[in-house]
């Protein structure tokens, strides 16, 4: 689970701001809080702010960091420090994140200087109490330092973390827990104390996901045979008129055309590779999901590597006629993205949403986060979106911990402010805060200017 993230010199954000999940001292909805020996996590977090104040620019924060792990340097990274103090570009982008894994509060982060694309240091360690900590490795590309920590007790794994680490101080392109988990299997089964850096690693890849508006969730995953009925339900609860679905086969002549050949050869081969590999561990067959706007196709490769290729279809009001995906209304293909998180393959996962209310009925936001806060109870997901549905508010369904701010300094520069911080009145309410100026967060508008255009 996601404690707490913080960024610096990176788009909007200038000085460190922190995104904490930490829960407060509230009792109100208690029930749906995490808690441990070490720790209390709230599972929801609501992020409102006006237009470009940065809340998306929080959630590419996030992605970026997930980024640079899983698949190395982004497009476009060249430019993404805080443009608005032009000295910025020779300065240190820093992202740190603290999270839960095995039950263990580890804390990882990296410098790097965007304009150049040079990693400058890269940290990894476990917080075992306030102030004391066990580290895993550190890295210094500057000084060409790299140190194993105390978190490894035996010879062989702190020399195998120096033999790679040492190797790696020279590489200011990527971090060194992208390298020490690439084509690593074999280390991992020998060395089994090491497998804590694939946790960790898996954790990035595997655990958080990052959404925007013109991307995919999780590319469904959930979506088959078994699950359809479940599904079918909700949507149908939902008041989306959808009573069925069903999973129909797709000829490769028409996902040929759906498709350039590169992006078909490269699908097909990376499930070739996969079946390799699953034969010999006695795994399922291979699947890979691929999603476009409002369009879904499962790719499936048998022993024999002939690949099947299926999608999903819906029927209305228990009619037998089924529809594409593409038939569908914007909101239905948006509600599709969001549902995974109401399920439980949800659980143990972070779900990270940029603007999840677009193309959803207000009424359809609120109801979506309602049933996940209930869903909460059970499981340990969390889900952290941004929004400009106030009524999120007024439906008083959020714990004041579960709500923050961004807004934009004098400077230009995002700040992240938890609802606590404005330490309301216990009678206030925070919808009505939000209007009568007392939060101080929405738009700010230039009346004079505003009403001499419109003369």
């Amino acid at each position: 689970m996601l404690i707490q993230f913080s960024v610096s010199n990176f788009l909007s954000f200038d000085e460190t701001e922190t995104l904490s999940m930490i829960a407060g001292k509230a009792r109100k909805n208690i029930d749906r809080i995490y808690k441990s020996k070490k720790i209390k996590l709230t599972k929801c977090e609501v992020i409102l702010g006006a237009n470009a104040s940065g809340k998306s620019n929080l959630v590419s924060a996030l992605q970026f960091i997930q980024q640079m792990i899983v698949e190395g340097l982004p497009l476009g990274f060249s430019n993404k420090y805080f443009r608005l103090k032009p000295e910025n570009k020779n300065l240190p982008s820093e992202f740190e994140i603290q999270f839960l894994s095995d039950s263990k509060i580890f804390v990882y982060g990296f410098s790097i200087i965007l304009s150049t694309g040079s990693i400058i240091n890269e940290y990894l360690y476990e917080q075992t109490s306030i102030g004391s900590k066990k580290e895993l490795f550190t890295r210094d590309t500057v000084l060409e330092e790299f140190n194993v920590g105390t978190y490894f007790k035996t010879s062989e794994a702190v020399a195998k973390l120096l033999n790679y680490g040492e190797d790696s101080v020279n590489d200011q392109e990527t971090l060194f827990l992208s390298i020490i988990n690439k084509n690593k299997r074999k280390m991992f089964l020998d060395i089994q104390e090491l497998t804590i850096l694939q946790n960790i690693y898996e954790w990035f890849s595997n655990k958080l996901n990052i959404s925007f508006p013109e991307s995919i969730l999780t590319g469904y995953p959930y979506f088959t045979d078994t699950n359809l009925d479940e599904i079918a339900e909700l949507l149908h609860a939902l008041g989306t008129g959808i009573s069925k679905l069903k999973i129909v086969e797709v000829p490769v002549d028409k996902i040929k055309t759906k498709f350039s050949d590169e992006i078909y050869n490269r699908i097909v081969s990376d499930l070739e590779k996969a079946n390799a590999h699953s034969k010999s561990l006695s795994k399922k067959h291979p699947k890979i999901m691929a999603r476009a706007y409002k369009e879904f196709y499962t790719f499936e490769i048998d022993e024999n590597n002939n690949i099947k290729i299926t999608t999903i279809e819906f029927s209305h009001e228990s009619s037998n006629i089924f529809f594409d995906l593409n038939e569908e209304s914007d909101g239905t293909a948006r509600l599709l993205d969001l549902i995974e998180i109401l399920f439980k393959i949800s659980n143990d996962r972070i779900f990270i949403i940029d603007e999840i209310d677009r193309c959803l009925h207000p009424s359809m936001t609120v109801k979506i986060i309602e049933l996940f806060l209930s869903m909460a109870k059970q499981r340990n997901t969390q889900l952290i979106i941004t929004s400009h549905e106030s009524r999120l508010l007024a439906s008083e369904i959020l714990r004041n911990d579960e709500i923050c701010f961004v807004c934009k300094n004098n400077q230009g520069a995002s700040i992240i402010n938890p609802l606590e911080k404005y330490q309301l009145r216990a009678d206030k309410k925070v919808y009505a805060a939000l209007f009568d100026g007392t939060l101080n967060t929405g738009p700010i508008f230039d009346e004079d200017k505003l009403h001499n255009l419109v003369e």
